[in-house]
């Protein structure tokens, strides 16, 4: 069964609105200062995707991408210039877009889903695009509801090297009931069939320790008892290289699931947690199949251990039903944990890792709709976590209608809650349908504020960006102060809390032929890229005729380098295989734990009186 896209696209109220449309308009700021708002508009229509961030130049300066309700991907810089559009279709962008080198050609690449809500009778699929907008490929959804027209992805899809080659695979769902691997070619690597439609996105990590990348990701399901299904919803862990599903997975539960999994380590056992909210279809005439055949759901933000075990005192019952994703930090500043979501009736929660309220929370989301009148409209996004006051303490962001709702972390709003207000005013002059993002986009140093939207009317897209007075990059106590500056925390989209890294692309196995006349030692040049977000410390233990230059060194999250190894040929004889013995590359960040740390590569010579080389003829007719 192929359930109808419900759901809330939001609401503009035009009771009150105060229109700031020029560039450069300055908005006081909460203690005072003064908050600058730059507006761009775009060739296309309302922005409805998240904000995503990455070096598209290679100045190592983010640039802003983001998509709309036409199907048009747009790519910025901060200062308001366009680097290109790119029209997917007619198929609108709901998904937020993933930043990242596939290829390993040393250029981030852009892959987004298209086909959501609003066009459901618009041809789906996921596209990936060159770091200048030229598209490499294409692969089509297929036709779960037999309407001959390829389903939509509302997926965001995410981008993790899942076997070691130093490639990235992309991993996403598709409104056609599948989960889907590609390779980095586009081609398919694995699928399985969720028999209901994905909403979801995949959280990427190694959820049970093994050594291997998972996803965990959610579905919608119906009643097929020979399938052991049921109306309600699921959510699958699943090793990301094979397919195979972890133990104790899937899971059922009574409603939906909407809402995309956050992975973190809540309990402090060193392994990943599953965090995930659900959805809003099996009480809702409109959307239960057949349709009105209804029944009760558990309003409920759920976790579950690698076993697919709830954790004590999860899940907890919510008083509304949530689309959106939780994001994870530690707000408190304890080393705790905390897990932070909202709800359709208007509410921002934070829990504690035991589920219990963290102090000053809940909180109702309150904007002005005139003198004397607030309103409280919810939203699908998801909240972010950034430090906007440079005070230390995390603040937490949340789209509201057409502005920004900023939170201290003692659940004190900081913008504004009445009129006039002395507040932070995050204002925009559409409705907020994507989660907005933190970053240093105009490479001054300094934080912004960005989210997309549209200008008065609706009709064209818009990016807004606000200049906080605030240093990006701050160390401080080893501090994060931009831990979840996005929609699924990264340019790759994984949605996993400190403990995803990896070095990826070393081989097992050296074996060299060589001619016995050739100069000793001989060379080989090896290359390898850190995976995941933190600066990885590595090391080479070489045996002890075989030289590793350089033998150390540190690699930021997202990078690769080279080192050369030097094998000497002593004690070899020709015609048999020579054991050079193992080399050892042993790594470690400073905080959090890494997927793999240690890699031996077995080296082996074999000296031969000549080598020959065969060329064979290249014939063209």
């Amino acid at each position: 069964m192929f359930k109808r896209n419900i759901v809330t696209v939001g609401r503009v109220l035009f009771i009150f609105r105060i229109l700031l449309l020029s560039l450069g308009i300055k908005s006081r700021g909460a203690s005072g200062t003064s908050i600058g708002r730059h507006v761009f508009e775009l060739e296309g229509a309302w922005i409805r995707s998240s904000v995503a961030l990455g070096d598209l130049t290679g100045d190592g300066v983010p640039e802003i991408v983001v998509g709309g309700l036409d199907g048009v991907l747009h790519a910025y810089r901060g200062n308001g210039q366009r680097l290109w559009r790119y029209d997917t279709g007619s198929a609108t962008i709901e998904g937020k877009p993933a930043i990242g080198d596939i290829n390993g050609d040393g250029q981030n690449e852009i892959i987004v889903g298209v086909g959501g809500t609003l066009t459901p009778n618009a041809p789906g699929a996921v596209i990936a695009l060159s770091s200048t907008g030229q598209r490499l490929w294409r692969y089509d959804s297929g036709d779960f509801n037999g309407d001959g027209i390829p389903n939509g992805v509302f997926s965001s899809p995410a981008l993790v090297d899942v076997n070691g080659d130093g490639k990235l695979e992309i991993i996403y769902g598709s409104y056609d009931a599948h989960i889907r691997v590609l390779n980095h070619d586009g081609t398919l690597r694995w699928e399985y069939f969720t028999r209901d439609t994905v909403w979801s996105s995949p959280a990427i990590g190694d959820v049970n320790g093994d050594g291997q990348i998972d996803l965990v990701i959610g579905s919608d399901s119906h009643d097929e008892p020979a399938y052991d299904t049921i109306d309600g919803g699921k959510v699958y862990a699943i090793n990301a290289n094979d397919g195979t599903m972890l133990p104790g997975f899937p899971i059922h539960i009574d409603e939906t699931v909407w809402s995309s999994p956050a992975l973190a380590d809540l309990t402090g056992d060193g392994y990943l947690d599953i965090v995930v909210g659900t959805g809003h279809c099996w009480e809702n005439p409109a959307c239960a199949i057949p349709y009105g055949n209804t029944h009760p759901t558990t309003k409920a933000i759920y976790a579950w251990d690698r076993y697919g075990q709830p954790l004590q005192g999860w899940p907890v019952i919510l008083p509304a039903a949530t689309m959106s994703s939780p994001t994870i930090a530690d707000l408190s500043g304890d080393g705790y944990l905390e897990v932070i979501i909202n709800t359709y009736d208007g509410y921002l929660h934070v829990f504690k890792a035991d589920g219990s309220y963290l102090l000053g929370w809940p909180q109702l989301v309150t904007t002005p709709a005139a003198p004397g009148e607030v309103v409280h409209i919810s939203t699908n996004a998801s909240p972010i976590v950034a430090d906007l006051t440079g005070d230390a303490n995390l603040e937490i962001i949340l789209p509201s209608n057409w502005e920004l709702v900023v939170w201290d972390r003692w659940g004190n709003q900081l913008t504004r809650d009445e009129f006039p207000s002395t507040k932070w005013e995050l204002i925009t002059s559409y409705t907020i349908a994507g989660t907005p993002g933190v970053g240093d986009v105009t490479g001054n140093g300094y934080l912004n504020l960005i989210s997309g939207g549209a200008l008065s009317d609706g009709t064209s897209g818009a990016i807004y960006i606000w200049d906080f007075p605030v240093l990006a990059t701050r160390v401080e106590s080893g501090a994060d102060f931009s831990p979840w500056p996005t929609f699924r925390k990264n340019a790759h989209n994984t949605a996993s809390y400190g403990t995803f890294s990896r070095l990826s692309g070393l081989p097992t196995q050296i074996y060299i032929l060589v001619e016995e006349s050739f100069p000793s030692p001989v060379r080989r040049t090896l290359s390898m890229i850190a995976l995941g977000e933190q600066e990885i410390y590595w090391e080479a233990l070489a045996p002890s005729d075989v030289v590793v230059t350089p033998a150390m060194g540190t690699l930021a999250g997202g990078t690769s380098t080279t080192f050369e190894v030097a094998i000497s040929t002593t004690g070899c004889q020709v015609g048999v295989p020579c054991s050079k013995g193992v080399l050892i590359i042993n790594a470690e960040i400073a905080n959090g734990t890494l997927v793999e740390n240690t890699f031996e590569i077995s080296l082996t010579l074999h000296l031969v009186e000549t080598l020959y080389q065969t060329f064979l003829p290249f014939i063209v007719r």
